[in-house]
């Protein structure tokens, strides 16, 4: 009982109970037992009442070990599936004692019994932390992001065709996107106006740097800018 209640609840039943506020069979039922183990708990708690512990009295272990024996075969059989690499997991080896040996186990039995047997799984390998992702900006217009994408867009065209996207870093919408021929400053003069005039003007604007490259050949994977 000691491990489905907690101490300063059963002391509280039984002084209700040895005040009389509530009867054997209401104090029986708050407690879970019968009436018999509430009349030996009372005895346990007055014999504490009187040498003034009653206060830290707790109720001892009652009820004894009776669980079944697991027979030899189940065992062994625990021990070939656990001992082989890699292991058979804990839920797998349950379902073969019940199928081999028709002696039912839950995994959690499994798990302890491998505990103490020194056949239990190795601890997962603790992976890396993740890089730690940039925080989205909290005010709309306090960054747009600025991209461009070069990319075989058509079947049966051989050059990268550049798709530019700009997009809200604290929205996530796109604010405009379109294709053209070839990424020069009169694709960009092209693009932002019309975008600027629809939303406004940004706090910042992201933009990506690296070397200008083309696709070369139909074949050839498309280097982004």
């Amino acid at each position: 009982m000691i491990h489905r209640l907690a101490a300063p609840l059963i002391r509280h039943v039984l002084e209700l109970f040895r005040t009389r506020q509530r009867t054997a069979t209401q104090a029986a039922t708050a407690l879970g037992v019968s009436r018999r183990r509430l009349y030996r708990l009372h005895q346990e708690y007055l014999k504490a009442y009187g040498r003034r512990q009653h206060a830290t009295w707790s109720p001892g272990r009652s009820g004894g070990n009776h669980a079944t024996l697991w027979p030899a075969a189940v065992t062994a059989l625990l021990r070939k599936r656990l001992a082989s690499r890699p292991p058979a997991p804990y839920s797998f080896a349950a379902s073969e004692a019940l199928r081999l040996c028709g002696f039912k186990l839950h995994r959690a039995q499994v798990r302890r019994w491998a505990l103490a047997h020194e056949l239990a799984h190795a601890e997962p390998v603790v992976k890396a932390p993740a890089p730690v992702r940039r925080w989205q900006r909290s005010q709309i217009g306090e960054l747009w992001q600025l991209d461009a994408s070069p990319h075989h867009w058509f079947a049966g065209v051989t050059r990268c065709l550049p798709l530019l996207n700009l997009l809200d870093d604290c929205s996530r919408l796109h604010l405009g996107t379109q294709l053209y021929e070839r990424e020069l400053l009169l694709a960009y003069l092209d693009f932002l106006p019309p975008v600027f005039q629809r939303y406004g003007l940004p706090l910042e604007l992201y933009v990506d740097y690296h070397p200008d490259s083309r696709c070369r050949g139909s074949s050839a994977a498309c280097r982004r800018r």
